[in-house]
């Protein structure tokens, strides 16, 4: 289904809002706080990262920076992925793409 020319429009001018927005906002989490199974955007030396620890406690890390036009992603709980706020792109726990419009997964942390 395509988009209309109105949501293609605002997803245009939601854009810097929403770069900036992500970069800006402060994070809550640590690693120790985040639970088996659960995933957060954390700050590791300065910069934010996307991090989940697996069922068996593993803790995977990558960069929070969406690899389509480069926004924060965020956790989403409820279907335990990495989501972007900007132009809808999903990452699974493991950083690989599960919806685009981004091509490639999550950046390791560095």
């Amino acid at each position: 289904m395509s988009k209309s020319l109105f949501e293609v429009l605002k997803e245009g001018i939601l854009y810097p809002k929403r770069f900036l927005q992500g970069r800006m906002e402060p994070t809550n989490q640590t690693i120790q706080n985040i639970q088996p199974g659960q995933g957060a955007i954390i700050e590791l030396d300065g910069k934010k990262v996307a991090a989940y620890r697996d069922p068996a406690g593993k803790v995977i890390l990558h960069s929070a920076v969406c690899t389509h036009l480069g926004c924060i992603i965020h956790w989403n709980e409820t279907d335990k992925t990495f989501d972007c706020p900007c132009h809808g792109s999903r990452f699974n726990a493991d950083g690989s793409v599960k919806n685009g419009p981004a091509a490639r997964s999550l950046d390791p942390a560095k």
